[in-house]
């Protein structure tokens, strides 16, 4: 017979992040949870009051997956690379919480969360940066580290780990040679070509 012991939020919220983790979050319903706790819907709504409340923490459990999944980046040298590859990396081994973090329109997770803020505080420090040019660093490293986990999410085996490293590594020495160059960004605005343009331009 169908189990209709009481059951915890902790319980419920197992249950139901290991159906979105393999089935999306449009995977979770009262009849999909219900199915996998072994139970009537009477137990679960005896705890919650609806599906978009058990739905938000959801969100909220996937985001202590996330957080204890680069806990300990600040342990590494240099942070901030650690934590752009470690989230390539939980990207390519859970697509879906990554996408439910970071892509959907009810993401929990920015750019600002305070792992990520430690680690740019390492950087400002260390290369001796004004808050300014540590925004504008992060600015262009984090769309970056996001396109790489977006595309690792997709395919988990687009990048290596070798490449992933090496295209961070790249794009974080370029902005720091402009950074302490001290130079203004150009803004490159594409127009039609007149017949003796030259095909380059002067940086």
């Amino acid at each position: 017979m169908p189990r209709s012991a009481f059951f915890s939020k902790e319980e419920i919220i197992a249950a139901a992040l290991r159906i979105v983790r393999s089935k999306g979050m449009e995977g979770l319903s009262a009849r999909s949870l219900s199915k996998e706790l072994n139970c009537s819907l009477s137990p679960i709504f005896t705890v919650y009051e609806n599906m978009d409340q058990i739905k938000n923490d959801v969100r909220v459990a996937a985001g202590k997956m996330f957080d204890a999944y680069v806990e300990d980046v600040t342990d590494y040298m240099p942070a901030f690379k650690e934590y752009g590859m470690r989230l390539v990396r939980f990207a390519a081994r859970e697509p879906v919480i990554f996408r439910i973090l970071f892509l959907e329109k009810e993401a929990s997770y920015t750019y600002d969360s305070s792992k990520a803020n430690e680690c740019l505080q390492d950087i400002r420090n260390g290369y001796g940066l004004s808050q300014e040019q540590t925004d504008m660093l992060f600015r262009q490293m984090w769309p970056l580290a996001c396109g790489l986990a977006m595309l690792s999410a997709r395919n988990p085996e687009a990048y290596s780990e070798e490449s992933i490293s090496e295209i961070l590594s790249c794009e974080f020495s370029s902005m720091m040679y402009f950074i302490k160059s001290g130079k203004e960004v150009m803004n490159i605005t594409p127009h039609t070509r007149r017949p003796d343009e030259k095909t380059t331009l002067e940086l």
